[in-house]
């Protein structure tokens, strides 16, 4: 606590350096967020404390503070700690124990973590006083499993199928700025650390209403050296479960349905069930966090695969790499069966990076799943207690100290973008067909919705797709890094397609596509949607050949 006046004062974290902040009330709920990460003292960090009568404190709060007078009228070791768990009060060990946690040594909290592991009665004894900590009830006796199957059987394969429940939804919010959700989360991730990988490469992905596209994109990564898809989806209605379901039943992939309550963000649960609950993922040295409109890019005259680039990286201490992008341009333009055709080989030229703008600077990652706290989109992020290495793709350094104007530094972004030997295509319009279906479907975390939506039928979101089709949109350049390893691909491709299900799973995400493009056609016809479209973006509608 830092003392300002002799009424106020600020709530100061000793080793992050960093305030307590009440945000503003929402004025729907009537509650505001508490944070903990401002550098800076204005209005919003400063409190006020009150004395509050005796009569108005409860038992339980009493029970907490009598224990951490305790702990802390003595130096605050690994056994003061151990004893207060196994002593079994009757309150307040998740508080008593997250209050300990920012003045323990790393080395402590590795030491207890493996204690808690190890020791049966000290992880029951927990178990029975954190019934609400997912890390505590989850997230150990998963590794213990996955690690005790391991060492039965050293090729073990993932699992096909997880469920991340819906009341999980801690996981979306720990750990996205570097913090830890509870002592407990802090020791899952130190034994999580410790784990040796025995295979090399896997995606992560978030996949909803992605069916048309998610066999080339498996196929392709299947043949650049990628061995396992992590693939989680909520509240698809594009028949895409059926094709998720069919390739985990065929080992191609592990699907996690994530079960969302409402106003849970998909993608951040994910991850944070990925990267702190799920172990599978750990038997893996790198997993790259890309979309499945997103294909990494390898320059095949220097590298044949994934782990042949990988041989060169791994030569330097790293443990993410950070790829800039290059956005695909629209082709063809009115041929609406182009759905059907592979993405990698028919939008096969290049958008200017001034077109895209601030948004070139955007990075896509692969890293350590081991070290990663959490991840967000673009970059993963780690406790402060250690550090991440980061890279560009040619092993100089990822720096973020000018990011676009108005936006925050952070690793989303790099000062300098490069793309020499390997990056990301992001195959982000495709055809006009394909925006339209895109721009009325539920996508991510977006609420699960029946019936058509063309909300986005707006100058500001289809100007979005026209810029990159007007005038000299297109660079010089065409593609040649994934054209040279269509063969490939297409061998991948027919094998999947060969597989139990899989190619009736295909043709039922195939008629769902159309069959809600036809509906979406109608809608536009009926809303009468040229109306609200500037002449510019009129000629999207041209495209379509709606009337």
């Amino acid at each position: 606590m830092k003392k300002l006046s002799h009424d106020e004062c600020a709530l100061y974290h000793p080793i992050q350096q960093t305030c307590i902040s009440a945000i503003a009330c929402d004025p729907n709920s009537g509650f505001g967020r508490i944070e903990g990460n401002r550098r800076e003292i204005f209005g919003w960090e400063l409190f006020r404390l009150e004395n509050i009568p005796s009569e108005n404190i409860s038992l339980r709060l009493q029970l907490i503070g009598s224990r951490l007078e305790k702990i802390f009228s003595q130096p605050l070791t690994e056994e003061i700690i151990v004893s207060s768990v196994l002593s079994r009060y009757a309150a307040g060990t998740p508080e008593v124990l997250d209050a300990t946690l920012p003045f323990l040594a790393t080395e402590t909290i590795e030491s207890l973590a493996t204690r808690i592991f190890n020791e049966e009665a000290l992880y029951l004894s927990l178990k029975d006083q954190l019934p609400e900590d997912i890390w505590c009830q989850e997230g150990i006796p998963a590794l213990r499993g996955w690690l005790s199957a391991r060492q039965e059987n050293p090729s073990l394969a993932p699992a096909t199928q997880y469920v991340c429940p819906e009341n999980y939804t801690a996981l979306a919010y720990s750990g996205q700025q570097g913090d830890l959700g509870s002592f407990m989360h802090a020791c899952v991730h130190s034994l999580r650390r410790a784990v040796k990988p025995s295979r090399k490469t896997a995606i992560l992905a978030c996949v909803r209403n992605e069916g048309i596209y998610l066999l080339e994109w498996i196929a392709y990564h299947r043949s650049i050296g990628v061995e396992w898809f992590f693939l989680y989806s909520n509240d698809n209605d594009d028949s895409s479960d059926r094709l998720l379901a069919a390739l985990s039943e065929q080992g191609i992939i592990t699907w996690i349905r994530n079960d969302l309550s409402r106003g849970t963000p998909a993608q951040q649960k994910a991850y944070g069930h990925a990267l702190g609950i799920m172990p599978d993922i750990l038997n893996f040295a790198w997993v790259t966090v890309i979309d499945a409109d997103e294909f990494i890019a390898l320059d095949p005259t220097l590298y044949k695969s994934l782990p042949d680039y990988l041989k060169w990286t791994e030569t330097r201490a790293v443990d993410s790499i950070s790829f800039n992008w290059k956005f695909m341009a629209s082709e063809p333009l009115t041929d609406e069966t182009a759905y059907r055709l592979p993405l990698t080989e028919r939008n096969r030229s290049f958008v200017r990076d001034d077109v895209i703008g601030a948004g070139i600077h955007l990075v896509k990652s692969m890293f350590r799943p081991a070290h990663a706290l959490q991840s967000a989109a673009h970059h993963p992020t780690s406790s402060p207690r250690y550090a991440l290495t980061m890279c560009l793709s040619d092993a100089s350094s990822h720096l973020w100290v000018s990011p676009p104007g108005g936006l925050p530094a952070g690793p989303g972004f790099a000062d300098r973008t490069v793309f020499a030997g390997i990056g990301i295509y992001h195959y982000f319009y495709k055809s006009p067909e394909e925006w339209m279906w895109k721009s009325s479907r539920n996508r991510g975390d977006n609420p699960s919705q029946s019936g058509i939506d063309l909300r986005n039928f707006v100058d500001s979101w289809i100007g979005n797709f026209m810029s990159q089709v007007e005038g000299n949109w297109r660079t010089d350049q065409e593609e040649k890094w994934l054209s040279g390893r269509h063969n490939d691909m297409h061998r991948e491709l027919s094998y999947l397609l060969s597989l139990p299900n899989i190619n009736d799973a295909q043709n039922a995400v195939y008629e769902t596509y159309e069959h809600r493009c036809q509906l979406i056609r109608k809608q536009i016809q009926s809303e009468n949607i040229r109306d609200r479209l500037s002449d510019r973006t009129i000629k999207f509608i041209d495209f379509l050949g709606i009337e």
